[in-house]
């Protein structure tokens, strides 16, 4: 039997362990919600592999981002540290991030620049690495004999022996009980279909586990949407003049003209212009521009067009701009479909999130109503945690001008008398400038900075854990998800307001389907995401379960019963100064 990590269960884990073992038995789709630091990866891990060993299945653990991967790596390695029958595992990024080819490949196309580099022979970490039988070479034979497991680990010995590492990664997972990979790696199936063929995955005999689940349908929904801009179908056009696909042109040329009539942020209508049966003329175009490694435009026009001709209700069409570029925009509305399809494909799918309220909303969005649920509300978090909605200040839009000085004077308060760090969230920068305006003790608090580097984050986040120090930031920015603050330096996070997405034509379009699939399409379209914001904002300051501190939700909203839901039952609301309560409640 694969041993727990750690020396016994904690409160909520043996539940945990149980629900999945119930759910594996019965090869069903579980959910689970569980408090961030509560353990729920080495519960979920320890029951998945024992299961997986004594049905001869695999496992398949995937994250939404590479950073969630690391408490994975660090479990296993204490499992494997405490007993003889090692659990093999590999971790598998996304092929760009593990590429050492010199390139600089916009992400769209980079796994057509990489089939084009290897076909012509002008990649050396790949020539070192198959033969052209594709028989692995000695060079590989010697990293994979190295001891490599996670992508970090892979990359630096295949940069030492000049081999791919992506295909390096590959060749270790097929041999693995267990392989950590990118939401990608399942849920987009033109991935999926060679990674799985690669690995030697079958999903009928492998055990799912998503990790941070409440980001599945947004990303399913990203996975099945997308982008072309009109400078690109302008190369396009001008690749399909000059190539003599005089049909094509003529179709690009009716595209740009429903761009050219349509101002931003409108939706717009492009059937019948396009139809499957145009996709093998569309190949050929693509095959007719290939020089070299550089991919032609019309590669992504082919690619938008088979977005296009699948079009149903359930996806807008609609234009949009970035600085100087504008787009034309396929979105998805509905994940349901496309997301309980692969679920179901797998021996058993296991959902893991500490946001996973309410589980019936994210079950229909996911098309898998009928799965088992778990709620493990056992534990220290709830003793630890002092989450309380101040309700006397807002951030509604009618009312924001004559709230900002109330909200700096509640802000100039706590920090005046609470001693800790603290994270202070905003909904948007313009907000938070506005309020940092305002306040007082200014050399005492940071200011989150927008499209800022790995470097700049982290020296931020130095800086918060000197002492007295505070953090205004943003949701939605760099650090209300996927950041840990460790050794409990941060004992206050304030969120102040609610982050609903700005209006836009795709999320009218978006409220209005779920309104007529659901019946509430404000709630799913627009409260869901903002709330799920909101949660994971908020445990930015609790990474485990000796870590003790405050939540405070600034705004009247979260006392309305279409927010109050989703909040903690144990949220205590109030109307005025929360400073005398967290006194009271030994949180100060």
């Amino acid at each position: 039997m694969i041993p727990f990590p750690f020396s016994s269960l904690r409160k909520g884990q043996e539940s945990i362990v149980n629900g999945v073992k119930n759910a594996i038995d019965k090869r069903s789709v579980l959910m689970i919600q569980a408090s961030t630091g509560m353990g729920k990866t080495a519960a979920t891990l320890h029951s998945a592999l024992n299961l997986a060993k004594e049905k001869q299945l695999r496992v398949l653990f995937v994250t939404a981002k590479h950073m969630h991967q690391n408490i994975v790596y660090d479990t296993l390695n204490k499992i494997n540290s405490i007993t003889p029958d090692s659990v093999v595992f590999t971790g598998v990024n996304g092929k760009r991030s593990m590429c050492l080819f010199d390139n600089k490949i916009e992400a769209s196309v980079f796994v057509e620049f990489c089939k084009a580099v290897r076909e012509q022979g002008m990649c050396d970490y790949y020539k070192n690495t198959f033969t052209k039988s594709r028989d692995v070479k000695p060079p590989a034979m010697e990293a994979l004999s190295q001891k490599i497991n996670d992508p970090q680990s892979i990359m630096d010995v295949s940069g030492q022996f000049k081999v791919c590492p992506y295909e390096i990664s590959l060749l270790n997972a097929m041999k693995s009980d267990i392989i950590i990979a990118n939401y990608s790696h399942v849920f987009d199936e033109d991935v999926s279909k060679g990674f799985f063929s690669r690995t030697l995955i079958d999903p009928a005999s492998t055990i799912l586990i998503v990790d941070e689940a409440h980001n599945l349908p947004d990303k399913v929904i990203g996975i099945n949407s997308f982008s072309i801009s009109t400078k690109t179908l302008d190369r396009a056009y001008r690749e399909a003049s000059v190539s003599g696909y005089s049909n094509i042109a003529r179709k690009i040329d009716r595209i740009m003209e429903v761009a050219r009539r349509n101002p931003d942020n409108t939706r717009i209508n492009l059937g019948e212009i396009f139809f499957e049966s145009d996709l093998l003329e569309l190949d050929a175009l693509v095959e007719a521009n290939e020089k070299g490694y550089n991919i032609p435009a019309s590669f992504t026009l082919r690619n938008f067009v088979s977005y296009l001709v699948k079009m149903d209700e359930s996806y807008i069409s609609y234009m949009s701009s970035s600085g100087d570029m504008r787009k034309i925009n396929i979105s998805s509305l509905d994940p349901s479909e496309y997301s309980s399809r692969i679920l179901k494909s797998f021996y058993s799918s296991i959902l893991i999130s500490g946001t996973f309220q309410p589980m019936d909303m994210f079950a229909r969005l996911l098309g898998i109503e009928n799965c088992e649920k778990l709620v493990v509300s056992e534990g220290v978090i709830n003793e630890n945690r002092l989450m309380i909605a101040e309700e006397d200040v807002t951030s509604k839009f009618t009312n924001r001008e004559m709230q900002y000085s109330s909200i700096a004077g509640r802000i100039d308060e706590i920090l005046d008398n609470f001693r800790h760090n603290t994270i202070i969230f905003f909904p948007s920068y313009s907000f938070m400038n506005n309020i940092y305006s305002l306040v007082k003790n200014k050399y005492l608090i940071l200011r989150e900075e927008p499209n800022i580097s790995r470097e700049r984050k982290h020296e931020i986040l130095a800086e918060v854990m000197k002492p007295g120090r505070s953090l205004f930031a943003v949701i939605g920015g760099n650090f209300s998800e996927s950041v840990g603050i460790k050794n409990n330096q941060v004992k206050l996070v304030a969120i102040v307001g609610i982050p609903f997405e700005p209006p836009s034509v795709r999320l009218k379009a978006l409220q209005d389907y779920y309104q007529k699939k659901f019946g509430n399409g404000f709630e799913y379209a627009q409260v869901l995401p903002s709330m799920i914001k909101t949660m994971q904002a908020a445990g930015r300051g609790i990474r485990s379960e000796n870590d003790k501190g405050v939540v405070l939700l600034m705004d009247s909203r979260y006392g309305n019963i279409n927010f109050r839901k989703y909040l903690p039952p144990e949220t205590i609301h109030l109307n005025g100064s929360p400073i005398k309560l967290i006194e009271e409640k030994g949180f100060s």
